[in-house]
């Protein structure tokens, strides 16, 4: 037996199928694209449902290493040595060409004669009415009768049961190779499925005209098979992860530390393909996870841990994986904060939450906890059934744990289902469109043939005015929708120039770009026809303005927020977009405002843009960025931007940063754990969105002031009447002084309005109707203000003009009445004794 490592045996695999005439094909994302029947690529087979199905011929042999990820076997996972959520699956698969004999042959050749496993510890299944598969193995490979078995449909049938149970479409027989550990224990390390038949609606199995073999080697049961282990998680490239992994929690119950091992590895290659803990879908089933590992451990005192066992994950899978090698901190980053919502939320917040439930229950005058309340402060909550069940016998409140698991396993084979395959994932193959060639980077004019046609879900040679239809061309500047970027508009016209048609979406189908159109009244096309596909320039310019941006605002977000800033998905319409991406902390008002003043600084300089087609590696070597989760071709087209901007992008952009015209962000805010969202517009939008908002500023401040004009108009008026009231107990108050025949008042006021002094003067006068003089003051933003009344023979001009002459000031007026001021002057204490020394001395 050769001793491989895993990354040996990895290659191995594919050079030998290589030689055997089969494309090498590279794993699929761990989230299918273009595939609604499953959560997650569950099977070497995924990416090649379209060949099986006939879609594709382009292929007729392939293999690959696939990454997969299921959900179906949880409870198995660190209970067997073999059991897995994420692993990886190497496949040979032919479509419609070798079939069993070779399929066979082959796998039998490479594991006795490459990896050089004796036949002595491998035996064979067969499905029990498979003879030909039996003849085979017995008559052509040579295999002992005693080396094969027979099993029924359950094991040995693909999909399991098919025959009876369904589902209808392509099934067929399996044929599986065992190997014999030293400890007497069988390992299943390969499976042959031979799609040979056509399930029909009366259960009877029709040939296939064309038959297919799928194939599947477990690569981790392979790799512990030729390294002398007894378990998947004792290989190379497991056992520095299982070690981390007791580094970080400081157990060593191997089940324990296996799963986590396992779960940790499954999490972080799911979020290296771009899922991110959520509420639902792929993202909740990664939440489930990585919540399991922590109820699993049960710490007394909760931390985070899980994210430090992704360095290990990230070095053991350097070779085959490189990427999470490379975004080992981001996807470490994403995990701890999520562990650290959980057990805030959910591990610390479950006490409290049980708590409020035990005495709703003891309000009621209950002791039994029902089963559905069990049931969703598992699902909704994450509050597990142990935990719930010990905090509940605290209390004194019964839990039937029988009914809550039994509540609990229904829900979880619905969750399941929804990661497994669909039942129907064969069932009708809808129509295949025909590739297309895509000169939209161009020109947004092409004359063109009308190569097919569809209407209400059919092919059709000829359609009408009245209906929507499909249509595919030959060759078409339309943009099909892809990679966040909406499809483009526009219009089909004939030869005169006249509009055929209108184009309202452009779709993808694999290498096929799909128009959504209706005719106009009257207008009839045919396969065939030659008509001029025009693009709607203004929409398209104004959808670029808005995807440019995307890739300058990636530029500056890095700049501003950090390197770990990745794009997480985004969705551009003309002059609007939102843009996803990672960071781990809200964002402050002073780097909002950066990333704003930066945007425009960029579209300012209007630097240009280039496009070019470069091998993949080569593209990364520049330091482009791809988007994680997403599937390249050798060959990838790379957008740059100056000196800051690098991405890989197959869609439409401007050719200067200065055509944008302006980016103006309208919102930001969390979308998830680790993720946020930047809404922005472009172009018109954004200036018409300035505009809007500057005339409501506008609107706003004409309002304020009007507030603040009616404000101070009543504090004026109130001060007024305060400074009356004063004024009055003041006046009411004052005692008159005598001087020689004349009766002396003086009154003085700080910070009083000086136009209340003459109606301070008038209440005096109506106080004392004769034989007085009057002197009142008012110190008023440092000047002094003075009036003067007479009710007697002095004169107050007299009396006041010759005080405000002593003092520096000015003033006059009548013999009973006189006023004026002293400007910077605060003494009036001896304006008053000035007054008294004149009339005293009869100076006036």
């Amino acid at each position: 037996m050769r001793r491989l490592t895993t990354n040996e045996l990895r290659q191995s695999f594919l050079d030998f199928f290589a030689g055997k005439g089969h494309t090498l094909v590279a794993s699929d994302a761990l989230v299918p694209a273009n595939d609604p029947s499953v959560l997650f690529t569950s099977a070497g087979m995924n990416q090649f449902k379209d060949y099986f199905l006939g879609r594709k011929t382009d292929l007729a042999r392939a293999a690959s290493c696939q990454k997969c990820f299921r959900t179906g076997d949880l409870d198995e996972v660190g209970a067997t040595p073999f059991h897995h959520t994420f692993f990886e699956m190497l496949g040979n698969f032919s479509f419609g060409d070798y079939f069993k004999f070779e399929a066979i042959a082959w796998a039998w050749e490479y594991v006795t004669r490459v990896l050089l496993i004796g036949p002595k510890d491998l035996w064979i299944s067969v499905y029990e009415d498979d003879a030909e598969a039996l003849g085979i193995w017995k008559n052509e490979i040579g295999v002992p009768a005693d080396k094969i078995k027979k099993f029924g449909a359950k094991e040995n049938f693909w999909p399991s049961n098919a025959i009876v149970q369904g589902p209808n479409g392509p099934c067929g027989p399996c044929s599986e190779i065992y190997y014999t550990r030293s400890d007497g224990t069988d390992v299943e390390v390969w499976n042959l499925v031979f799609t040979q038949f056509d399930r029909r609606e009366d259960g009877t199995l029709a040939p296939l005209p064309k038959r297919n073999i799928d194939t599947g080697m477990g690569l981790e049961r392979m790799s512990s098979v030729l390294q002398g282990v007894l378990s998947n998680f004792e290989i190379d490239i497991f056992a520095p992860i299982v070690a981390a992994v007791q580094k970080a929690v400081g157990r060593t119950d191997t089940r324990t530390l296996r799963l986590l091992a396992d779960h940790g590895r499954a999490v972080a290659f799911c979020i290296g393909d771009g899922v991110l803990p959520s509420n639902d879908g792929r993202g909740y089933v990664l939440r489930k996870l990585i919540r399991r590992c922590h109820f699993v451990l049960g710490a007394e005192k909760p931390q985070p841990f899980l994210y430090k066992v992704v360095s290990s994950v990230a070095e053991a899978m350097r070779v085959p994986y490189p990427e999470i090698l490379e975004r080992r901190d981001n996807i470490a980053q994403i995990i701890c904060v999520e562990e650290e919502k959980f057990i805030k939320n959910i591990l610390e917040g479950g006490t409290e939450r049980l708590s409020a439930v035990v005495a709703d229950l003891k309000a009621r005058g209950q002791t039994t906890l029902a089963p559905e309340t069990g049931l969703d402060l598992y699902v909704t909550h994450g509050i597990q059934p142990s935990f719930t069940a010990d905090f509940c016998e605290k209390a004194g409140v019964r839990v039937d744990q029988e009914a809550v698991q039994k509540l609990i396993k229904k829900e979880q084979e619905r969750s399941r289902s929804a990661s497994k395959m669909s039942s129907q994932i064969f069932a009708g193959s809808g129509i295949v469109f025909k590739p297309s060639v895509f000169v939209g980077y161009e020109t947004l004019t092409q004359e063109a043939r009308v190569v097919q046609l569809a209407a209400d879900g059919k092919e059709v040679q000829e359609t009408s005015s009245g209906k929507p239809f499909a249509l595919v061309l030959d060759k078409t500047p339309f943009y099909a929708e892809q990679g966040g970027q909406t499809g483009d508009r526009g219009c089909l016209k004939d030869k005169a120039g006249r509009v055929l048609a209108r184009v309202s979406d452009t779709q993808r189908q694999d290498k096929a770009v799909v128009h959504e159109a209706r005719l106009e009244a009257g207008a009839r096309l045919a396969v065939g026809d030659t008509v001029t596909a025009e693009v709607d320039a203004e929409r398209r310019h104004a959808v670029q303005r808005a995807h440019t941006a995307t890739h300058i605002l990636q530029a500056v977000l890095r700049s501003v927020l950090g390197q770990h800033v990745q794009q997480a998905g985004s969705h551009v319409e003309p002059d609007r977009f939102r843009f996803d991406f990672t960071h781990f902390k809200e964002i402050s008002p002073e780097e909002m405002e950066d990333v704003q003043r930066l945007l425009n600084e960029y579209v300012i300089r209007n630097d240009q843009l280039a496009a070019r087609l470069m091998p993949k590696e080569e593209a990364l070597k520049t330091g482009a960025i791809a988007l994680f989760g997403e599937k390249y071709e050798e060959s990838v087209r790379v957008v740059f931007i100056a000196d800051y901007s690098k991405e890989f992008c197959g869609g439409t952009h401007l050719g200067l940063t200065g055509d944008i015209g302006m980016i103006f962000i309208t919102g930001s805010s969390s979308v998830g754990s680790g993720l946020r969202r930047i809404e922005a517009l472009t172009g018109n939008l954004a200036f018409a969105e300035v505009f809007a908002r500057i005339e409501a500023l506008k609107e706003d401040l004409e309002k304020s002031r009007a507030r603040v004009k009616a404000l101070e108009k009543a504090e004026a008026k109130a001060r007024v009447r305060q400074g009356e009231e004063e004024m009055k107990k003041r006046l009411e108050a004052a005692k008159p002084k005598k001087i020689k025949n004349v009766s002396f008042v003086a009154v003085s006021f700080e910070d009083r309005d000086p136009g209340l002094l003459r109606t301070a003067i008038d209440t005096l006068k109506a106080k004392h109707p004769a034989g007085h003089v009057f002197l009142v003051s008012s110190l008023f933003e440092g000047n002094a203000y003075f009036a003067c009344g007479s009710t007697s023979g002095v004169s107050a001009h007299a009396l006041l003009h010759r005080i405000l002459k002593e003092k520096g000031g000015s003033g006059g007026g009548r013999k009973d009445f006189a006023q004026g001021g002293i400007k910077n002057f605060t003494d009036v204490a001896s304006v008053v004794e000035t007054g008294v020394a004149l009339i005293r001395e009869g100076r006036v």
